[in-house]
C-alpha cells in the first residue's frame, strides 16, 4: 500500500454564508491525511460491456480491492416499454447475479421515468406501484441500500422541478414504501451536482433537505464532490455534515483524463477524508457510458478503464489500485 502524509500549508479562509449572514472562519490544512483506501468503492455502468463481460468487470473491479459497487436500476423502457407492458427484470437480474458472484455489495439507485411517463400528473403512483414496489420486492434479500433517484436539483426528466421541496416529497412517497417491503433495507438520499459548483447555492440545497427532516426518511446523507481541495468542503460542509448527525456518504469523485486520476485522487481522497469523514467514498467510474457499446477516449474519461477505436487504455490509477 501507498501511503502519502504531506503537510503542504496552513490557511485561514472566512466564508459569509447565504443564511444567517454569520461568518465561519476555519484554518484550513491541505493534505495532512492518508488516503482512506479502506472506504474506497466504486460506480459502474454494467449495460457498458465494452470492458468484456459484466461477469468480467465485476471480477476485475473486486480484484481493485473492491466490496461495494453503485449502479442504476434505471427505470426505462428497457424495463417497462409501455404503461401496459409488463416488468422486465433481465438487466438487474444480471446485475444481481454478477455483482453475487463476486461478493460485492449492491447500492442500487432507484431513478428516472421513461418518455413515455414524463409530464404525468400521477407519474410518482407509477413509479412506486410499477418500479419501486416490484424491484424492491424482487432484490430486497439481495439488495440492503436502495439510493433515492439521482441529483434531483438538476437531473429533473421533466417530473422534477429541481426544488429541494420536490425531491423532499420524493423521498417522503419512496422512502416508507421501501421500509415497508424490508425494515432492514438503509435509504441513501440522492446528492446534488458536484457540492462545490455554484459557491455555497448546493450547500444550501442541502442542509435545506437536512433541516426539512431528512434523517426520518433517509438513513445516509449523501454528497458529490467534484473539485480540486476546495475549501468550502472543509468550511461549509464539515460543519454541515456534523450537525446533519447521519452517515454520510460522498457516492461521486473522480476527474476526467485517465493522466488525471492517480494525482486527483492522492490529493482529493485524503481532502475528502479530513473535511468530511464519510464512511465510504465512491470512485466515479469504472468504465464510463451506460450504452453497451460506447466508447470514450482516455483523455475524456472518467473512466478507470476505457476504450476507444477498439484499443483497451487503463489509467495509472487503475494499476496502482491493482497492484498496491
Amino acid at each position: 500500500m501507498i501511503k502519502k502524509l504531506v503537510i503542504l500549508l496552513s490557511l485561514t479562509f472566512t466564508f459569509t454564508t447565504t443564511s444567517g449572514c454569520q461568518d465561519v472562519t476555519e484554518t484550513l490544512l491541505i493534505g495532512g491525511t492518508d488516503v482512506p483506501y479502506h472506504k474506497l468503492a466504486m460506480n459502474m455502468f454494467p449495460r457498458n460491456r465494452t470492458a468484456g463481460s459484466l461477469a468480467s468487470q465485476m471480477a476485475e473491479i473486486k480484484a481493485l480491492g473492491i466490496t461495494s459497487i453503485r449502479v442504476t436500476f434505471w427505470f426505462d423502457t428497457f424495463y417497462m416499454r409501455s404503461a401496459s407492458s409488463s416488468h422486465d427484470f433481465e438487466k438487474f437480474d444480471e446485475v444481481v447475479n454478477a455483482a453475487a458472484a463476486e461478493g460485492l455489495e449492491i447500492v442500487a439507485i432507484l431513478a428516472y421515468v421513461p418518455d413515455w411517463l414524463q409530464g404525468s400528473s400521477s407519474w410518482k403512483s407509477t413509479f412506486v406501484n410499477e418500479y419501486v414496489t416490484p424491484v424492491v420486492s424482487r432484490y430486497k434479500n439481495s439488495v440492503k441500500y436502495w439510493e433515492i433517484w439521482n441529483e434531483p436539483d438538476e437531473l429533473k426528466y421533466n417530473v422534477l422541478d429541481g426544488s429541494v421541496g420536490a425531491y423532499f416529497n420524493l423521498l417522503e412517497t419512496v422512502s416508507p414504501v421501501i421500509r415497508s417491503i424490508d425494515p432492514s433495507a438503509k435509504i441513501v438520499a440522492a446528492a446534488t451536482v458536484n457540492i462545490v459548483a455554484d459557491g455555497l447555492d448546493k450547500f444550501d440545497w442541502t442542509k435545506t433537505l437536512i433541516n426539512m427532516g431528512l434523517k426520518s426518511y433517509a438513513d445516509v446523507l449523501n454528497i458529490h464532490y467534484y473539485a480540486d481541495v476546495e475549501f468550502e468542503l472543509s468550511a461549509v460542509g464539515g460543519p454541515m455534515v456534523q450537525d446533519a448527525n447521519m452517515a454520510v456518504w460522498v457516492t461521486e469523485v473522480g476527474v476526467t483524463g485517465q493522466s488525471n486520476q492517480y494525482g486527483y485522487f492522492i490529493n482529493n481522497m485524503a481532502w475528502i477524508e479530513k473535511s468530511l469523514a464519510p464512511e465510504r467514498i465512491y470512485w466515479y467510474t469504472y468504465i464510463q457510458g451506460a450504452g453497451e457499446d460506447e466508447e470514450t477516449h482516455p483523455d475524456e474519461t472518467y473512466g478507470l478503464v476505457t476504450y476507444y477505436g477498439n484499443v483497451r487504455y487503463e489509467s495509472f490509477l487503475y494499476t496502482h489500485l491493482k497492484e498496491r
